[in-house]
């Protein structure tokens, strides 16, 4: 089903009460999809891979939806005082002229002695880490004002090492040990909220029960741990990056996008304010949500298939390596091939609307998938002039046509007719 439909497409509203996700839709699409199955299909973007990219128009609510996310899922110990952002929810704004990761992961500063610049972002990790039965969520709010390659880089890198050990994911650290064992005192001031009112010296254990220095709004943590791991991307902590596509943003690179789930939401009901049957989102709940509904369970397609049912995973091993050799058939001539990351994530993607959608046979399940991997993977990578893409457009229009992908039909009909008109199209309006 169309993900960006499913996340805001006017017609209707998603409402977060009692560990069930209701949906409010006054018109469905013309499609086979039932009423209840349509609130489902986006969580299941989420729990395939933890880095989502939000596109469209300014102003139709892309920031809000992954702060609605963390208010539904905040549990009491995280509340706190405030009712504007929950603990469980960090907002970064991307500025133009970041070109490196220092904005995002701290750096190490000679002045006035050497030490390590801890920034909100890394101290939101930590704070993840120490709650691992909590979805975090971070918005990096417009997040192509500047090149996403450059300022994240290192984040890209290492969330492609996840991996399953036992019943998490763990990935390389993004921080190695050492550099915690270093500036361990700079971390642990940090992140504990502690003023240096003197000269930069060293601090014992004790200052965990030393107030006079005020500690932190997560309460005094002993960081030790961190000097063995170093600082991974905890496997509860969810990236959202909102992105608008004008003159005053970068475009993405394929290396960006590969690693992404991209959602559009570019449609807007300007009735929406006016519906009697309007509510806010934007409230704590007495029954917070639980991990698992945002949470990814597998990192890999082998996790993935040793945790199916023999009939699904018998169905995808007979149907999709011949599915993929079409598409890249279909692509071959282009730099817009598919490799085992799309592969990957693919099954990644089926064990998890799996979890929703158990009454669907897997003749059934599989066109779901290739229809959302299609619209959040494949298409978001394509662009370019008529020369390259008029045969592979009219050779996807047609698998889409052939196989009932409904969602990515009408986008790549959309595709066709700026090819058409402009002699150069692309995934983004």
């Amino acid at each position: 089903v169309n993900i960006r439909e499913i996340f805001l497409k006017n017609e209707f509203n998603i409402k977060f009460h009692e560990n069930e996700i209701n949906v409010n839709i006054t018109q469905l699409p013309a499609n086979n999809y039932t009423k209840e199955e349509y609130g489902k299909y986006y969580l299941a973007a989420m729990r395939t891979k933890p880095f989502l990219l939000l596109a469209g128009i300014s102003g139709t609510g892309k920031s809000r939806i992954v702060k609605e996310f963390a208010f539904a899922s905040c549990p009491r110990m995280l509340k706190g005082s405030s009712t504007v952002s929950p603990g469980n929810y960090c907002m970064i704004e991307v500025k133009p002229n970041w070109h490196d990761s220092t904005e995002l992961l701290g750096y190490v500063s000679s002045i006035p002695i050497p030490h390590y610049v801890v920034s909100p972002f890394i101290n939101f990790i930590i704070k993840a880490h120490y709650n691992p039965d909590v979805p975090f969520f971070v918005c990096l709010d417009e997040m192509n004002l500047a090149p996403v390659e450059q300022y994240f880089a290192e984040f890209l890198s290492v969330l492609e090492s996840r991996k399953n050990i036992g019943d998490t994911i763990v990935t390389e650290p993004i921080i190695k040990p050492e550099i915690i064992e270093k500036y361990y005192d700079d971390f642990f001031k940090a992140y504990n909220g502690i003023e240096d009112k003197k000269s930069r010296t060293k601090y014992g254990s004790s200052i965990l029960d030393d107030e006079a220095d005020g500690l932190a709004t997560y309460g005094a943590q002993n960081l030790e741990d961190l000097k063995m791991t170093g600082i991974r991307i905890p496997a509860n902590l969810v990236v959202i990056g909102t992105v608008n596509m004008d003159e005053t943003t970068y475009q993405f690179s394929r290396k960006v996008i590969d690693r992404a789930m991209t959602i559009e939401m570019n449609e807007v009901n300007f009735n929406k304010l006016f519906e009697t049957e309007a509510f806010d989102n934007l409230t704590y709940t007495e029954s917070p949500l639980g991990k698992e509904n945002f949470i990814p369970q597998f990192a890999s397609a082998k996790d993935a298939l040793n945790a199916m049912e023999q009939v699904d995973r018998d169905y995808l091993k007979s149907q999709l390596p011949t599915l993929l050799e079409n598409l890249d058939k279909i692509l071959k001539n282009t730099p817009f091939r598919v490799a085992y990351r799309v592969e990957n994530e693919m099954i990644i993607h089926y064990a998890s609307l799996r979890r929703e959608l158990t009454d669907k046979t897997p003749e059934e399940l599989l066109p779901i998938m290739v229809d959302n991997i299609l619209m959040m993977k494949v298409l978001p990578r394509i662009g370019g002039n008529e020369d390259i893409l008029s045969e592979p457009l009219e050779a996807l229009h047609k698998l889409a046509t052939d196989n009932g992908y409904i969602n990515a039909k009408d986008k790549i009909e959309e595709m066709e007719s700026r090819l058409v008109a402009n002699h150069f199209t692309s995934y983004w309006p």
